[in-house]
């Protein structure tokens, strides 16, 4: 049967339901530890009963309305990554040095004998995705089982090259008509790393002989997640304070997968493979928070709620495979390059919702200490496209359920000792991930110091953390896992103006 025809330029798009979404997209796109201020982060985030600096807006909506004055700030941040990945008993050793935005925001304060009302606006960075590194190491399990997995029922016929046909006219007609895996499969069978078998014109057979792989992962993300808050908070009689967050929140994460493999037998007809994606996504959604500061003499509570953020997400990603094959002529090198974009369908993602819970004690003008603790219910994420009716976008909300059970645990200590114009700061931060298969942790310290004028301060923040989880070299067939162990030096540097 010959398939459509279409004419096409170079990197035309096309549009259909993606299935290159997995359940640990959930973790991706959640905020695991927050960012701010110089101060807010050399105090490890323990601001939910505090309140006063802007980056403490992001945790709890009551913080505006603890301000005395109003101000205006802005932070830059330098990151130093030292990374090191594990994959099957096999270390390898990364390094980035990144410079970057860490927020700004403002408040303004309006007050009178019995109360007082704010209104404040904060940017603030939920994840930065920038991160490089390489991995390698040895596999007996290669990508012929990513391509299998794909081609497993898809009719033999449909991953031809027909006369007056192309390439990139067969790859975008099958993403169009039938979807991401018969585009998989056709790469695996045009680039000879699988080839069909036998009389069932749907079962298919590596090309390939193996031991022992050697697998090589190189991997470049980019991105951001920001969230806009615009707040609006009171207090009366100087002891209850509450706010109220409306958040917009904007994705932006990029990642460029290069993925090689050799290593094979002497009898294999695959000699070496490169298979390369980028992936791009945009997000936007919405979020709201409620928050109340309590005083007791020298005790502060806080108590805030983070209510589920629904992102819509539209995602794109290009592709191209190349093989070296023996042949009865020597070896043959074939690249498959269809030079398109995918554009997928707009899907929409629930993030959980938050609970955070504070406590503080202010020495009265000599110095604090907080601690908080923020605990998400990943169970309520959920997947959907507009209709709700797709199966696989249902089925990673099966694996939520499943795998992503449990509860995150977030604990933050900070504390801090005036002398005169100069703040000592430190803390200590955690993080603890639902699912216990990928072993998400992060931990650090931090320290700082702050010089206060009479109308501007100056801070200095770094905090030292080490961030600990576990990946999948694909999502389907190979999906052998490996680990990523980052050493991060973070320096924050603030301003703030009383206005």
């Amino acid at each position: 049967m010959f398939k459509k025809v279409y004419l096409l330029c170079l990197f035309l798009s096309i549009n259909y339901l993606s299935i290159s979404q997995t359940y640990e997209d959930v973790l991706r796109y959640n905020s695991f530890n927050h960012e701010g201020t110089s101060r807010f982060n050399s105090m490890g985030g323990a601001f939910g009963a505090l309140g006063g600096d802007i980056s403490a807006i992001s945790i709890n909506p009551a913080s505006s309305s603890v301000f005395l004055d109003s101000e205006i700030g802005i932070t830059l941040k330098y990151k130093n990554q030292k990374i090191t990945n594990n994959f099957n008993n096999s270390n390898s050793n990364s390094k980035n040095d990144l410079f970057s935005y860490g927020g700004s925001g403002a408040v303004l304060v309006y007050e009178n004998r019995k109360s007082k009302f704010s209104i404040a606006y904060n940017l603030s960075v939920l994840n930065d995705f920038s991160s490089s590194f390489n991995l390698t190491g040895k596999n007996s399990n290669g990508i012929d089982s990513y391509f299998l997995h794909y081609a497993d029922g898809i009719p033999y016929e449909d991953l031809l090259i027909y006369e007056n046909e192309t390439t990139q006219s067969v790859y975008n007609y099958l993403g169009d008509n039938y979807g991401f895996a018969d585009q998989q499969a056709f790469l695996g069978y045009q680039s000879y790393i699988i080839n069909q078998s036998g009389e069932d014109l749907t079962n298919y057979i590596s090309n390939s002989k193996y031991d022992n792989l050697s697998q090589a992962l190189q991997v470049n993300r980019t991105g951001d997640h920001f969230k806009h808050s615009v707040n609006f908070g009171t207090s009366f009689n100087n002891y209850f304070f509450t706010g109220i967050n409306i958040n917009f929140h904007e994705t932006l994460f990029e990642e460029t997968k290069v993925f090689q493999e050799s290593g094979y037998l002497n009898d294999s007809n695959v000699n070496r493979v490169i298979f390369k994606e980028d992936l791009l996504a945009l997000g936007n959604g919405v979020s709201f928070q409620i928050g109340t500061i309590i005083k007791i003499k020298q005790l502060r509570f806080g108590l805030s709620y983070t209510s589920p953020t629904n992102l819509k997400i539209e995602e794109e990603n290009t592709q191209f495979i190349e093989t070296d094959i023996i042949e009865t002529e020597g070896l043959a090198k074939y690249r498959i390059d269809p030079n398109t974009v995918n554009i997928y369908d707009e899907y929409k993602l629930t993030l959980p919702s938050k609970s955070l819970f504070s406590l503080a004690y202010i020495f009265g003008k000599k110095g604090l200490l907080s601690f908080d603790y923020e605990t998400t219910k990943f169970k309520n994420s959920k997947f959907d496209d507009n209709n709700g009716k797709d199966s696989y976008l249902n089925s990673l909300n099966y694996s939520i359920e499943n795998k992503l059970a449990g509860y995150s645990e977030s604990f933050r200590f900070g504390g801090e000792y005036r002398i005169k114009n100069l703040n000592l700061r430190a803390g200590y931060f955690s993080y603890k991930g639902p699912d216990s298969s990928l072993d998400n942790k992060i931990s650090g310290v931090s320290a700082g110091l702050g010089l206060n004028f009479d109308y501007s301060e100056f801070d200095i923040g770094i905090t030292k953390s080490n961030n600990y989880n576990q990946n999948r070299l694909f999502s389907r067939g190979l999906i052998d896992k490996y680990s990523i162990d980052k050493n991060i030096l973070s320096i924050y540097a603030s301003f703030t103006i009383k206005i």
